[in-house]
């Protein structure tokens, strides 16, 4: 074998040597771009799917979702108003009602208008009163509730679940006319209940 042609040899397996390193890498690259591809795929699915469990309890694209507070038939005593002043026929004075106040026979069961944990029970001059917070910011208060609260502190309640019933605890608000005053909050500013709780032709 003359040196030429040991050399040329030399080179093809040089060449060939390269040319495999090269492929190695090259696969090498295409499996962990295969693998960040799965991943990004398996986790927008995870996103997904939870997103779907949660769409129960949030509010989205204008669907109305969160359910009646009472159980059976009931009257609006006053709607909600943030600037424009309604007459407290208890206190004598005009004033927002940043509420929704319902009348309903006393007794009539109010009701969790959507899963969450109870935050708190206590006794106000608006009476006795709950408060549920919610997925995606949302807090629903109950108050001028009867004595006989079904639920503490801590609690997890369900969608339709009785928490009390429809009293006369109120101090300052339809001290006489047995209702439940709904209250709702968003990231922890006030807004209409009706936004989120369909009431109907009441």
């Amino acid at each position: 074998m003359t040196t030429a042609t040991a050399n040329n040899k030399d080179i093809a397996r040089a060449k060939r040597s390269r040319q495999d390193r090269d492929r190695g890498r090259a696969i090498g690259i295409s499996a962990l771009l295969i693998m960040l591809m799965l991943t990004i795929a398996i986790t927008f699915t995870a996103l997904s799917l939870s997103g779907n469990n949660n769409r129960d309890e949030e509010v989205g694209g204008g669907a109305i979702v969160f359910g009646l507070p009472v159980a059976g038939e009931f009257e609006i005593l006053k709607g909600f108003s943030d600037t424009q002043l309604q007459w407290n026929q208890t206190l004598g004075d005009w004033r927002a009602h940043r509420a929704v106040s319902i009348s309903a026979d006393q007794g009539t069961h109010v009701l969790a208008t959507q899963g969450g944990t109870v935050s708190s029970v206590l006794n106000t001059v608006y009476g006795r009163q709950v408060t549920i917070d919610h997925v995606g910011g949302y807090q629903t208060v109950f108050k001028s509730l009867d004595p006989d609260i079904r639920v503490t502190q801590g609690d997890r309640v369900e969608k339709g679940e009785r928490i009390g019933t429809v009293g006369t605890t109120s101090r300052i608000d339809f001290t006489t006319t047995p209702h439940v005053r709904v209250e709702v909050y968003r990231n922890g500013m006030r807004i209409d209940p009706a936004s989120i709780i369909d009431f109907g032709d009441k």
